[in-house]
């Protein structure tokens, strides 16, 4: 079984999501890991009822980002083929401890990138009175947001729709995603070779849709 590693800024709905998955054993991974850098986030009281132990560093106690990110590289030391989930994780991670998991780091980003990289995703779609919104898979790399896609899925932008609403509406599509994301990794349809991603063993040209 795939060992998994879950890091977590707010409130941890992915994560959850992805837990929870596992509990019914819809998802075949063991967890290794689950990290939060804010003693203050909602998703660490979530998760610790869900039955899991949340290992917290919290970045607002370290004047060195240089020394957060040492501490974090060593509590992770990943095995072979581990993950790497990120679920609402508000840093960037560095290039070391994407080369500790060999670039098998996970994203879960609230556009349809390479549309509307970053934050504020939500209020963008709305001002700029976009049809379609959405949600997209990557793997990580240096650069925030930039990373070979994965996956997406696409939700039309309703008359009604602000911000708020159209956010809420996404989180759902969001869980549904991960879960279909990680459920190819676990079947071997995807796969990660030198910054290349491989779905059933052909190169994937562009993101698998879900809609």
């Amino acid at each position: 079984m795939l060992k998994i590693s879950i890091i977590f800024s707010g409130r941890g709905s992915n994560a959850c999501s992805i837990l929870k998955f596992i509990i019914e054993n819809k998802l075949k991974f063991i967890v290794k890991n689950i990290i939060c850098n804010n003693k203050e986030a909602h998703g660490i009281n979530k998760i610790s009822k869900l039955g899991f132990n949340v290992r917290i560093i919290d970045k607002k106690l370290y004047d060195n980002i240089d020394k957060y990110n040492s501490d974090l590289h060593s509590i992770l030391q990943p095995e072979k083929d581990n993950l790497l989930l990120l679920c609402g994780y508000m840093n960037k991670i560095p290039k070391d401890i994407i080369n500790l998991f060999n670039g098998n780091i996970i994203n879960i980003h609230p556009s349809l990138l390479p549309k509307y990289k970053g934050l504020h995703t939500h209020d963008k779609v709305i001002s700029n009175k976009d049809l379609y919104h959405g949600c997209t898979t990557h793997y990580v790399t240096e650069d925030i947001d930039c990373g070979p896609l994965i996956a997406q899925y696409k939700i039309p932008v309703m008359q009604f729709d602000n911000s708020v609403t159209i956010a809420k509406r996404l989180l759902q599509v969001e869980h549904i995603l991960y879960y279909e994301t990680l459920k190819m990794i676990e079947n071997n349809d995807i796969k990660l070779k030198n910054k290349i991603i491989y779905y059933k063993n052909n190169i994937l040209e562009e993101p698998i849709l879900f809609n």
